[in-house]
């Protein structure tokens, strides 16, 4: 398996939270606390050209939450990118999407696992590249913004935790256009 460089960082970063992690729960006022995770899942998009249809594609990022299990406020940038092939025109479209999330997180721990939900903004930035007769055109989309929700369950083991969670992004107050994000992180915090 070959990893891009982007891969290559969110691994790195997420190695380089564990060493950290020491570090830094001295420096948190008490009662709160942080999490990072480095991400990973299977997302089901809706695509509008050429024509009305869900697209489903890989997708990876990392997420960064601070203040307590009861209300965090939590960043998460993820990437994802998908190519279709048609045997009419357009022949290829291939699709780069860059996403920023941010909003609050609520956890409920015990010593050995959690439950978790949030809610808040997406900004989502899309490139969309069409190849019709050996042509390509490269569209850039506006900025994007939507509001999301999802929740999550997972293992705890000390300060590492492995989750399993799903998010839904609300496009055009029309749930059929909706996008499903399934994912799957380990993280480490306090």
């Amino acid at each position: 398996m070959k990893l891009n460089t982007a891969k290559w960082i969110v691994l790195l970063a997420g190695f380089a939270s564990a060493s950290s992690a020491g570090a830094a729960s001295f420096t948190l006022a008490k009662g709160t606390g942080y999490r990072i995770e480095p991400l990973y899942g299977i997302e089901t998009v809706y695509r509008d050209y050429p024509s009305p249809h869900l697209q489903t594609r890989s997708m990876y990022g990392l997420r960064f939450a601070i203040g307590p299990d009861l209300l965090s406020l939590e960043a998460e940038y993820s990437k994802a990118s998908d190519t279709e092939d048609y045997s009419t025109a357009p022949e290829k479209v291939k699709t780069e999407d860059e996403r920023l999330k941010v909003g609050l997180s609520s956890f409920y721990r015990t010593q050995y696992f959690h439950l978790g939900g949030r809610a808040g903004a997406q900004a989502t930035k899309s490139v969309r590249e069409t190849t019709t007769s050996g042509v390509t055109t490269r569209d850039e989309r506006p900025i994007a913004y939507n509001p999301y929700a999802g929740a999550s369950i997972g293992l705890n083991f000390g300060p590492v935790n492995i989750s399993l969670s799903s998010t839904v992004v609300f496009r055009d107050n029309d749930w059929e256009k909706s996008d499903f994000q399934n994912m799957i992180s380990a993280g480490i915090g306090y």
